[in-house]
């Protein structure tokens, strides 16, 4: 009789660890679900996302018209990278200015009316990239643009 005490004690402290154990099981396996769920989407925008890139330059300024190509919306630009780089190997990564002709940044020019700032499918956008150093003449460089999705589009320039 003085064991059937400290075995319900036992025994209930067994149950309360299994159900802690169990509560602990459900709530790490709906985190990786919703993780999963936030990375299915993520991967499902990069899928419809598309966008292909020409560039032209005259030595201190390099203009890339972008086409969206896709089928999702693009904005956000302070949060892309635009990326020249040279041939003599250094590259550079330019900030976003919604001012026209600072040096060392890059602006847009959307040509759709549908949505003002945002870049829809099948419109074009032209960055121009105000240097303050102008690039090498005759010198084959590339200009590198990622979407803050992470897609990304490059094209060749040569300064002459």
């Amino acid at each position: 009789m003085e064991t059937v005490i400290p075995a319900l004690i036992v025994i209930a402290l067994l149950l309360l660890a299994a159900f802690m154990i169990f509560e602990m099981s459900l709530s790490a396996q709906e985190s990786v679900a919703t993780s999963w769920l936030e990375m299915q989407e993520r991967v499902e925008e990069r899928a419809r996302t598309n966008i292909s890139a020409g560039a032209i330059s005259d030595c201190d300024v390099v203009t890339i018209t972008l086409s969206n190509e896709g089928d999702t919306k693009l904005a956000d630009f302070d949060q892309w990278d635009v990326i020249l780089q040279y041939e003599s190997g250094s590259a550079e990564w330019y900030p976003y200015t919604t001012t026209v002709a600072v040096a060392d940044t890059w602006t847009n020019d959307i040509d759709g009316v549908f949505e003002e700032n945002i870049f829809n499918p099948e419109e074009n956008m032209v960055i121009t990239v105000t240097l303050s150093t102008p690039v090498g003449l005759g010198t084959t460089n590339r200009a590198i643009i990622a979407t803050p999705n992470g897609v990304t589009a490059s094209t060749m320039f040569t300064c002459e």
